[in-house]
């Protein structure tokens, strides 16, 4: 069983900075503690009155280890229903490795409101700043009108660890001057969430640790909005090849609170559109950082896949140049129709793929066809599948021998 206990805020005056923690009992992890951190002057921001963070922080690692979790504390009526009947439903469907577990808290309690705004997260990319114009810029009703951005280091940088903690605050560092300009808060939460979880899951759980981050905040928070990537069409389009798109939309909705509302936003555009609607918003090329490369910089590296199927957006919208700031426009043009070919032989299998395609098609922009994609990317495909194969032949040999002689 994973027990957690002993709710609390504690101050570290070396780095003048604020955490909730608590005690966590287990058997997978040596850690002992959870927190999660902000720097001191958002201190009050942090909900230490109930355990809901913690809940949905250690649900994961308890369906991956098939142990019961127990929290010794107060949680969310809403939340505790909803994680009980269909978020692990919802989970293993996705992930059939995971397991149903029991979950059992010692009372229902609410966050006791201290604040009321309306946040969502900001990374950079495309997604977020589409939300950002919509919903900042563009929106003319305060009770949904943004108030609040925030930046998680929740796996999203590269799991956890001392390099993905440099990425995370390179990162901030790199987006802060926008939102100061903007003149809205924006707030770092950093974590250790990653001793408890393997460095793969920032994709397995990645819903979860996005859910965890607004529900560190959830006595300040009314509304959070999670930047979507597809849009409601593409969903349908791609139900058979990404089921991932639908557990994380239905599980977005069923990890809210009473008192705290989650909104999916960009599901009405598709990628394109986004791209289309924020080409004359100018802090958009000015700050866009999509990359996942693995370097610490927060400078898009212009040569991750990211980084190119944003390129290639801006090649057929005529628009490339105009991006030389946060891109190095060289180094994609040298592998521009590598990647056109790659684009067009994933068009049925890569939503984004597909709507550069279409994208193209609208915009009178040549592409290869198939044939001519085909015979230039075969050679890699070939090599690619005979690694494959030599790699299950050794996996297979290997376990005859581990057969023949066993230890």
């Amino acid at each position: 069983m994973i027990r957690v206990s002993n709710l609390r805020k504690e101050r570290i005056t070396q780095t003048n900075e604020c955490r909730i923690v608590c005690d966590i009992e287990c058997s997978f992890s040596n850690a002992t503690q959870l927190w999660f951190s902000v720097p001191e002057m958002f201190s009050d921001w942090l909900t230490d009155d109930v355990y809901d963070a913690f809940m949905v922080a250690m649900l994961f690692p308890a369906m991956y280890y098939k142990q019961d979790l127990y929290i010794d504390g107060c949680v969310s009526e809403k939340l505790y229903d909803n994680i009980t009947h269909y978020v692990q439903h919802c989970e293993r469907a996705y992930l059939p490795y995971l397991y149903e577990i029991n979950v059992t808290v010692k009372e229902f309690s609410v966050a006791k409101k201290t604040g009321h705004l309306i946040g969502t997260g900001f990374s950079g990319g495309i997604d977020a700043f589409s939300t950002l114009y919509d919903r900042f810029e563009r929106e003319q009703n305060p009770n949904y009108k943004l108030s609040a951005l925030f930046f998680f280091n929740l796996g999203s940088h590269g799991g956890g660890g001392k390099k993905a903690q440099e990425k995370f605050y390179t990162r901030y560092n790199y987006l802060l001057p926008l939102t100061k300009e903007l003149g809205l808060p924006f707030v770092p939460l950093d974590s250790n969430l990653f001793d408890y979880y393997q460095f793969e899951w920032e994709y397995d759980a990645g819903v979860l640790c996005r859910s965890t981050g607004m529900l560190v905040f959830e006595r300040v928070l009314d509304k959070y909005y999670v930047a979507y990537d597809y849009s409601f069409w593409e969903i349908v389009y791609m139900t058979a090849a990404d089921y991932a798109s639908i557990t994380d939309m239905c599980n977005d909705y069923l990890l809210g609170t009473e008192t705290l509302e989650i909104i999916v936003d960009g599901t009405q555009y598709r990628r394109s559109e986004k791209t289309i609607n924020l080409l004359n918003y100018p802090p958009f090329l000015n700050y866009l950082n999509v990359c996942v490369g693995r370097s610490a910089s927060a400078k898009n590296c212009s040569m991750c896949h990211k980084c190119k199927r944003t390129l290639l957006t801006l090649d057929i919208l005529n628009r490339l140049e105009d991006a030389k700031d946060v891109f190095d426009i060289d180094i994609f043009r040298k592998s521009r129709f590598r990647y056109q070919c790659y684009t067009v032989l994933h068009r049925k299998s890569d939503i984004y793929a597909h709507d550069n395609c279409q994208l193209a098609k609208k915009m009178n922009y040549h592409m290869p066809n198939y044939l001519v994609a085909w015979v230039y990317m075969s050679p890699r495909i070939i090599k690619s599948k005979l690694k494959e194969v030599a790699k299950y032949l050794l996996r297979k040999r290997s376990t005859q021998i581990d057969r023949h002689y066993p230890v």
